[in-house]
């Protein structure tokens, strides 16, 4: 009896044909699907696809989700931004797409090995500013800003280079969050605004890489927590300590531009990545743009919030349909 869509094994389509592509190996996968190394037939070059099995096209939010990152990756053109190389096609109960594969690893992983360099953590924060310009020229925001969907290698002088991933949850700016009982990201990476179900704009993925900064710099998250309802109880009402206070080797230029891209009210941030770039070019001249504010200390950050705090959390939270993440 063959399987069911439903009870498909993770990496089951290796070896299989979709169209032109010869999957081979899985690469990862997600709430969505899986991505596949495979290999175009008719031009022998390497390609990651990326599939939506059958039993999630049922499920009409989750192939919204499949059809907009590739509709999406398709209005983008930027060497920081993953390339999209073919559209959705429908072949043996799966939708796929095919986007450039690439050679290296995560910045989440690379954080988990070692410690990045401060140079090489500015080229790239420099980068990743630059991706994000071109996502919001094209009238697009992110909305899932983290060091799972960023991608490093290096190209032949040995430079790192970065790639922005994953659009499965980009909105066109100014949109609404949508979709009763979800939280729109990753708490450990969503703004006040987008944790609370409020209107979001640019300024979402400005707070976003300011935390992926935070995190390179530091070694550290701000808001770490297990639980949940914590972690986007200190999006919401707490401050950051300042970086030096956890690494002291943080130039002040750098700590500040960090801390002013953490602000709870939008528009107490950069209003954009090309400010955020002037700051990053600033802060290598040892100039600051921004002014350093001084936080609460941080042993006041760590632990759960105060149980006043999580009852308003929670209720503000509930109101607002929240009820789980969907992404780790």
């Amino acid at each position: 009896m063959s399987e069911s869509p439903t009870t498909r094994p993770r990496g089951a389509l290796s070896g299989s044909v979709l169209g032109s592509y010869q999957l081979e190996s899985l690469l990862g996968d997600g709430a969505m699907g899986e991505v596949y190394r495979a290999r175009d037939r008719d031009s022998g070059r390497h390609v990651a696809v990326k599939v939506l099995i059958e039993s999630k096209t049922q499920n009409p939010s989750i192939r919204d989700r499949f059809e907009r990152e590739w509709r999406v990756m398709q209005g983008i053109s930027h060497p920081n931004v993953i390339s999209l190389l073919d559209w959705p096609k429908h072949k043996q109960g799966v939708l796929y797409f095919a986007m450039e594969l690439l050679d290296g690893e995560t910045l989440y992983h690379r954080l988990e090995r070692e410690k990045i360099p401060l140079e090489v953590a500015v080229t790239i924060f420099e980068q990743l500013a630059e991706a994000l310009s071109a996502v919001h020229a094209a009238g697009i925001v992110h909305r899932d800003v983290k060091p799972q969907n960023i991608f490093l290698s290096e190209d032949a002088s040995g430079r790192t280079r970065v790639k922005l991933l994953d659009f499965g949850l980009a909105r066109v700016a100014g949109s609404q969050i949508t979709g009763s009982g979800l939280i729109v990201g990753t708490p450990a990476y969503v703004a006040p605004e987008q944790a609370s179900g409020d209107k979001v704009d640019e300024r979402v993925d400005v707070y976003a890489l300011g935390l992926v900064m935070y995190r390179v710099l530091t070694g550290q998250h701000p808001f770490s927590s297990d639980d949940q309802v914590t972690t986007l109880g200190h999006q919401l009402l707490s401050p950051p300590p300042p970086l030096s206070w956890l690494e002291e080797d943080v130039p002040e230029a750098l700590e500040a531009l960090v801390l002013s891209m953490l602000r709870k009210r939008p528009e107490d941030r950069p209003q954009s990545m090309k400010e955020v770039l002037q700051a990053l070019s600033a802060s290598e001249r040892g100039e600051s743009i921004f002014p350093v504010r001084l936080s609460n200390p941080p042993d006041d950050r760590y632990g759960p919030l105060n149980p006043l705090a999580e009852s308003l959390v929670k209720g503000a939270l509930v109101t607002k349909g929240f009820r789980r993440k969907i992404d780790e």
